[in-house]
């Protein structure tokens, strides 16, 4: 039941993934988690939270978080938008099979409390040494439903951790209409209107996230450390690795936000053989990719579409992926 919302931190939409880089030999300080006590500010496709600095998400869904500190995990949140009442009945039973989770467990006053706005069913389970604390819930207002819980020892969750939950549920907000915002792995971004999370990947030195919106797909890479990248390679042949282009793009060099970047297109001629290949299936793309020497990172964007990219658009949104 420790494992009971928990999938895998990959996700495949309806797009084929990002091709990976060459694996990289990564030490420990490229890849620590963090260990100071500052809060951090956490959004992902719809929802967001404020976090002890020393939690980290160690699993991701399209509408899942599930966090871990140093010891295993601690928190867990997995969201439905529009399930109505009838989804937090769903979820409580999907947690409750064969009596491994019971209902009516009572909860911390202090969570109560933060979950004022929402209907809510409380569960707890115990298994093998370890144990969980939380509730299915309903929002009236947005007509979510959730299912939450803490993980603790053999006699659950203790004070000190049912405090800090307290807190990241008060802090808790969901999206109204609109692009959600993305806050997590050292980058924040907010898609263009229209674009939803379509699939997402997180590996040592690479986080991808790719939406899609009509036919098109837009893809943020964040990639690092970039010394060590670079060290290899130059910015244009990381560019094409990261994105998937093949060996002959030319690439073009130019700034983003500042730094600079170099760019690449593939098929984005408005006539001849390119919209040709493009009207059969074979779609455009025009992707470029920034170094930012402050944070050590690479950072960038790339479009597929059936026509030809407005580059202006593109830099544009590039320049919205920030290092955080």
């Amino acid at each position: 039941m420790a494992e009971g919302l928990a999938h895998a931190a990959r996700f495949r939409g309806c797009f084929r993934a990002l091709p990976r880089s060459p694996t990289l030999a990564y030490t420990s300080v490229m890849t620590a988690i963090r260990t100071d006590s500052r809060d951090t500010a956490l959004a992902w496709n719809g929802l967001s939270l404020t976090v002890p600095g020393t939690w980290h998400p160690a699993r991701l869904g399209l509408r899942h978080l599930y966090l871990e500190d140093d010891q295993g995990p601690v928190f867990e949140w997995k969201w439905r938008t529009g399930a109505g009442r009838g989804g937090m009945e769903a979820a409580l039973r999907a947690l409750t099979p064969k009596h491994r989770a019971r209902a009516g467990e009572a909860l911390p006053d202090n969570w109560l409390a933060a979950l004022n706005d929402y209907e809510l069913m409380p569960l707890s389970w115990a298994q093998e040494g370890r144990s969980g604390l939380g509730a299915a819930l309903f929002d009236p207002a947005s007509g979510m439903a959730a299912v939450f819980q803490a993980y603790g020892g053999p006699d659950g969750p203790d004070r000190a951790l049912c405090d800090r939950i307290a807190g990241v549920l008060a802090s808790l907000r969901l999206d109204r209409p609109g692009s959600p915002a993305f806050q997590v792995y050292g980058l924040t971004f907010t898609p263009p209107p229209e674009f939803f999370l379509s699939a997402f990947e997180f590996l040592p030195g690479r986080f991808s996230l790719s939406f899609a919106a009509r036919r098109r797909r837009l893809d943020i890479v964040r990639l690092a450390p970039a010394d060590v990248l670079l060290g290899r390679e130059d910015l244009a042949a990381v560019a094409g690795r990261a994105f998937g282009f093949e060996a002959g793009a030319r690439p073009e060099s130019g700034q983003v936000a500042g730094h600079a970047a170099v760019w690449l297109a593939s098929r984005q001629r408005a006539r001849g053989w390119d919209a040709v290949l493009r009207a059969l299936g074979r779609p455009g793309r025009l992707a470029v990719l920034r170094h930012e020497p402050s944070v050590n990172k690479l950072i960038g964007a790339a479009l597929t579409a059936n026509r030809p990219v407005d580059r202006a658009w593109l830099a544009d949104v590039a320049a919205d992926c920030v290092s955080v």
